[in-house]
């Protein structure tokens, strides 16, 4: 039996909005509760998970969930490629500037395995597929891209309150929004969110462990130096990357896709609906 989904209905974009603290008081259940470190990590990661799969239960029978790859092997490693040069010439050029830096820790794992779980599920795992079950068929995809990078975005420049310079906290906000156009457009692509989580749990622990300006996951550069600028540039070029893989001419693949996670897609604009009724979820 449906259930209707009113906030989703009438206002779908503070519906998205409103999934990431709702995802991130959960996942924090763990560090209230006085664990720390490795089994943080791993208990907010499981926690994740479950908010994933009853957000699938949440919206059944119409929503089939975001478990299934919807597209062929060949097709997602093609996405790969961007994502894979971008970390070799990141990596490449961080050593270029302050020398061989390899640290691996089982808190660094912790973290990248936090980082893929936690933050793909705050900020697309819930968000994404109510702007492509919600939104006017035609602004969908934009409109979620553009919604979910922008929140991305600005919730790292919460990291000023941990220790990091403002200056270097606004180009991580930017660096950000960028890295979250290439996630948001991977998952829309391919309807599968173990992806975008295992590219962003290992990149962030490829930071982790190589790259000495990084504590606890905040950048505590002094400054704004060469290699930031180049890690700027590296992420913008990713998210054109992402922006490529989700031009105008791929939105039918789009929706094709989405069309099979979403047994029943927003075919029209709510203005096109009846007054008073509203579309189940």
């Amino acid at each position: 039996m449906s259930r209707k989904h009113i906030i989703c209905e009438k206002w779908p974009i503070v519906a998205m909005v409103l999934t990431t603290p709702f995802a991130m008081i959960l996942t924090t259940i763990p560090g209230l509760l006085g664990f720390e470190g490795f089994v943080e990590s791993l208990l907010s990661s499981a926690i994740a998970v479950v908010v994933l799969v009853l957000f699938q239960r949440w919206f059944s029978p119409e929503f089939k969930g975001t478990f299934a790859l919807r597209v062929t092997l060949a097709e997602v490693g093609l996405i790969f490629i961007p994502y894979i040069v971008k970390g070799v010439v990141s990596v490449g050029a961080g050593w270029l500037e302050t020398g061989f830096y390899f640290k691996p820790t089982l808190a660094a794992v912790g973290m990248g395995i936090a980082a893929g779980f936690c933050e793909e599920t705050w900020f697309r795992g819930l968000a994404v597929p109510i702007g492509m079950g919600y939104l006017p068929r035609e602004k969908r995809i934009f409109t979620t891209v553009l919604v979910t990078s922008i929140i991305f975005g600005v919730i790292h420049v919460g990291n000023v309150l941990n220790g990091a310079r403002l200056d270097v906290g606004i180009i991580q906000a930017v660096a950000t929004t960028f890295a979250a156009f290439f996630f948001v457009a991977v998952f829309l692509r391919t309807g599968n969110i173990w992806i975008p989580i295992f590219m962003h749990g290992f990149w962030d622990w490829v930071c982790f462990v190589t790259d000495p300006t990084l504590v606890d996951g905040v950048m505590m550069n002094d400054g704004i130096s060469f290699g930031l600028i180049i890690a700027l540039i590296l992420e913008v070029a990713l998210g054109c990357a992402g922006l490529y893989l989700i031009r105008p001419a791929m939105h039918g693949k789009i929706d094709r896709v989405w069309d099979q996670i979403w047994v029943k897609p927003l075919e029209t604009t709510q203005q096109d609906q009846p007054r008073g009724k509203h579309r189940r979820g």
